[in-house]
């Protein structure tokens, strides 16, 4: 466990370099438990923010710290490999340890980059008994961070302040693609909804339907423009009825409603009216062909070697996980189900209201008949 909490910074001054160097001590990368992992992290980014790095060990390189020291140079980070305590050992396994850590970088550490100090030499007890503390030796560290920096450290700032940017602008892809991604989610719930609904009141044969109808062209239309892709409606029309062909073809819309049927049987709902049942299912293949097209649209108009159906079908693996598939059915009951099943209760009621009400006939015979009066006259009024 490290004694380092936080990123320490001091500064130093070397003798022939014009600026002042700030000096980061972070935290461990090997500390154990939550706090070690968040300390670990947070040395991982102040260290990818370094002109250079002095990664200090105090033995061996074990694998853990090679891949960390790995990936900083293979970012462009110049390191020092620096074997600390080197004092505890005899010179003899101090030389063997400096060859192995040699051997171990080579390729991405110069052998003139690992250099043997010792920061806090161990005290030691003399025959008189005296103790005595030696001075630091960190001279090989210092004459090697100097001739570094005289030799490249303009260009080791150059390279820094390009990588930070390079860092900065990839933060800013990141942040526009979540910031995309949340805008293109919401049009895919509503159109979700809106296919649910188109199917509850179409009395058309089921399957056939549900694929086009799950497709809408105008969502597609609106997640492209957030995408920046301007498509007009005959364009989206036909992405639309191609990836309705492949819901179709992959037994995607059969699988839908088995998922949606099943769900709903173990929901505890009761009675489910056949319509509820196909609206969910549309609702449900809805989102994955939005899904599908927001990937589409996030590779800049290409589905990759996979093609449509790969990405289609991943989507569908994604969104039939358990987890997914409960909040999904507990918000189609509310807002599918339940107003389905009250409109059909409605219908039915008045529908026998209106099947015990006698219809009036449609002639009422009057009291007495005008022919039997003008009989009763006689025949001569004819």
């Amino acid at each position: 466990m490290g004694t380092t909490e936080v990123g320490e910074t001091y500064t130093l001054k070397l003798k022939g370099i014009d600026r002042e160097l700030a000096i980061t001590d972070t935290p461990g990368i090997l500390e154990a438990g939550i706090a070690g992992t968040y300390r670990e992290e947070l040395a991982r980014q102040l260290a990818a923010q370094a002109d250079l790095i002095l990664f200090v060990l105090d033995g061996d390189l074990r694998k853990s710290e090679y891949e960390p020291l790995l990936a900083l140079a293979q970012i462009g980070k110049r390191s020092i490999v620096v074997f600390n305590k080197s004092d505890l050992y005899p010179d003899s396994d101090r030389d063997a340890i400096l060859s192995r850590l040699r051997e171990r970088v080579k390729g991405f550490v110069s052998t003139m980059d690992v250099v043997a100090i010792s920061a806090n030499p161990q005290k030691v007890v003399l025959e008189s008994g005296t103790i005595f503390q030696p001075d630091p030796d960190i001279m090989p560290l210092i004459r090697r961070v100097a001739a570094i920096l005289r030799a490249e450290g303009e260009d080791l700032i150059a390279d820094n302040i390009l990588l930070q940017s390079q860092s900065l602008g990839d933060q800013a892809r990141k942040l526009i693609d979540a910031q995309r991604r949340r805008q293109a989610d919401k049009v895919v719930e509503k159109f979700q909804w809106i296919g649910a609904g188109v199917i509850a009141i179409t009395p058309l044969p089921v399957v056939d339907l549900l694929a086009t109808a799950a497709v809408n062209a105008q969502m597609v239309v609106e997640i492209g423009k957030i995408y920046g892709c301007e498509l007009n409606i005959d364009r989206a029309k036909e992405l639309a009825l191609s990836l309705a062909k492949t819901l179709a073809s992959l037994g995607i819309v059969e699988g839908v409603i088995q998922i949606v049927s099943r769900a709903l049987q173990l929901s505890g709902i009761g009675f489910v009216v056949g319509k509820a049942i196909q609206g969910v299912s549309a609702a449900y293949l809805t989102r994955i062909a939005g899904k599908s097209f927001i990937e589409y649209f996030r590779h800049d108009q290409d589905w990759g070697d996979g093609g449509m159906a790969q990405v289609v079908q991943r989507q569908f693996q994604l969104n039939r996980k358990d987890e997914f598939v409960k909040a999904f059915v507990k918000d189609a009951i509310a807002r599918v189900v339940e107003p389905l099943n009250i409109y059909s209760e409605e219908v039915e009621t008045e529908l026998e209201t209106t099947a015990e009400i006698q219809p009036e006939p449609l002639y009422q015979p009057r009291n007495g008949d005008d022919w039997e009066i003008h009989s009763n006259k006689g025949n001569d009024d004819w």
